[in-house]
């Protein structure tokens, strides 16, 4: 959509045992259920508390005292505390994914993958994703684009927002303060009072702009990388969204 920007002065508004076993063939797939007793009365929640601090303080306490008394009794004893442990929390691995194979809605990482392609399709669809959120943006807001052509800053920006916006169909007005346009920029516009009604008090600056209700939006002071643009135009996309 061509946006259309007045360049009179506008007022700049500031705005969330399985895995223990060995493989026994296909067989492993064989999943037994789940084995509930109704009528087993729950433990009481301090009970469980007490219980896990108890295991805690004994692990500690076998650690401590075999470090402090390292005979071949007492480191003994630590290890199979240890062991213990280790057993309990295998048995409770085992039991969370046979509970993920029945309950399929509780796995994380359905939604979010922790796997090296899974990880890869997912940031994929989230860059198009976020890519269409901002390019709608652009269909009803612009960009203030304020620099001197002096500054070094600015210079380096130019080109980084002006491919940005291209690549996105954002409009840019651009509008030099010095009189003097950018090379990225040819056609800019000279301040006739907008750096003063958006408080423009450091270059480059760049506001995101309503050309209707004259809503504006401050996206940045200085030099922004390409991602750290996008970042900042994905925050204000989903905010306006």
């Amino acid at each position: 959509m061509l946006l259309c920007f007045s360049i009179m002065p506008v007022r700049a508004l500031t705005q969330d045992t399985f895995y223990i076993v060995h493989a026994v063939g296909w067989n492993w797939y064989h999943i037994e259920p789940i084995a509930v007793d109704k009528k087993a009365d729950p433990v009481s929640s301090s009970a469980v508390i007490q219980t896990m601090n108890a295991t805690r303080e004994a692990i500690k306490v076998a650690l401590y005292q075999a470090i402090l008394y390292p005979t071949e009794a007492n480191i003994t004893h630590y290890m199979q505390v240890q062991h213990q442990l280790l057993w309990q929390v295998n048995d409770f691995e085992r039991v969370w994914k046979q509970v993920l194979l029945h309950h399929p809605e509780l796995d994380y990482s359905l939604l979010h993958p922790v796997n090296q392609i899974g990880v890869a399709i997912y940031q994929d669809k989230r860059r198009v994703e976020e890519d269409a959120l901002i390019t709608r943006l652009g269909k009803r807001y612009g960009l203030f684009f304020f620099y001197r052509s002096t500054c070094p800053y600015c210079q380096r920006f130019s080109p980084i927002l002006k491919q940005w916006s291209e690549a996105h169909h954002i409009p840019v007005l651009p509008i030099t303060l010095d009189g003097i346009a950018l090379p990225d920029f040819p056609n800019s516009h000279r301040d006739q009072g907008q750096a003063e009604a958006f408080h423009v008090s450091r270059e480059p600056a760049l506001f995101t702009v309503n050309p209707h209700t004259h809503q504006a939006i401050p996206v940045s002071y200085g030099l922004l990388s390409e991602s750290e643009l996008r970042e900042r135009m994905l925050a204000i996309a989903t905010q306006l969204k």
